[in-house]
């Protein structure tokens, strides 16, 4: 008797053949392509062998599929772009049907703060010199940019963000990658952060939480990885079980173990470490 995970792994490497004949692409060439080696691929396409997170992303993105699509979610699922630089444009629908008409909630878990909190002219610099985005890309990137920002001030009601402090750290001081970055654009950002943390407190939260505790817990955020491609949950999905599972993650992340967790002690992180920034002090070596 077959059970029924050997039946989802047929059927997996099913539709990644089906996917693969349909556009002439050999288990060679997608081996070459993914950095998959060639056993482990055919082991994924005999349907012997349940492929990571990273395998099925890198297959999805040569193949041009939605990694919730090859895995039959049909409840939450939305395009994803294969191309790196459409990819808010699949943020942008998935946003705008899941916020609903009257809009929604949003918890966000990531290392650093949601690319919403920048400026056009940051997310330019950002695709350009730490992506390497060519011209044209860069043309089609920042509009999509554009398209989802508008979604989310439409719809968006209040969003909770859980990052990492050192990695915020790093972005106010400018350390690498960042230093490629204007420092201007990088003080703007944070600017803009603290002012909606002041004027809008009933909407915007920030819990800022050590690096240990996001990398332990990063793993229970897979599925919602896989589901969105974002380290995002939506209230209004409709996954009960693996919402609660997180909202309970997320509950211990901002209670138990979270650093900094006051709404007055996140404002004074983040106006201390600007303005040290702005007068060329790193407050982290000098204390």
């Amino acid at each position: 008797m077959i059970k029924m995970e050997d039946r989802k792994s047929i059927k997996l490497g099913k539709k990644i053949r089906d996917a693969m004949n349909l556009q002439n692409i050999s288990v060679k060439t997608l081996s070459q392509k993914t950095g998959i080696e060639l056993q482990t691929l055919y082991s994924i396409l005999n349907g012997h062998h349940q492929p990571s997170v990273e395998k099925l992303q890198a297959i999805c993105s040569e193949l041009q599929l939605s990694v919730d699509a090859l895995l039959d979610l049909e409840v939450n699922t939305f395009p994803i772009y294969a191309r790196p630089f459409e990819g808010n444009l699949s943020y942008a629908k998935f946003e705008d049907i899941w916020l609903g008409e009257n809009g929604g909630e949003r918890i966000s878990v990531s290392r650093n703060l949601s690319v919403m909190n920048q400026s056009e002219e940051l997310r330019r610099e950002v695709l350009r010199n730490i992506y390497g985005f060519k011209n044209d890309e860069l043309d089609i990137a920042i509009e999509s940019f554009r398209k989802r920002k508008e979604v989310i001030a439409k719809k968006e009601k209040s969003r909770l963000e859980i990052v990492v402090y050192s990695e915020i750290l790093d972005f106010i001081y400018q350390r690498s990658p960042y230093d490629l970055l204007s420092p201007e654009l990088i003080f703007e950002s944070i600017e803009t952060v603290i002012d909606r943390l002041e004027n809008d407190p009933l909407n915007f939260e920030v819990v800022l939480i050590p690096r240990q505790y996001f990398l332990v817990n990063y793993e229970i955020l897979q599925r919602e990885v896989i589901l969105f491609d974002l380290g995002s949950v939506f209230f209004r999905q409709t996954h009960s079980d693996i919402l609660q599972h997180f909202l309970k993650e997320v509950e211990m992340l901002k209670f138990k173990k979270a650093k900094i967790a006051e709404r007055k002690r996140v404002i004074k992180f983040f106006k201390e470490h600007l303005n040290a920034a702005r007068e060329g002090i790193d407050l982290t070596r000098t204390a």
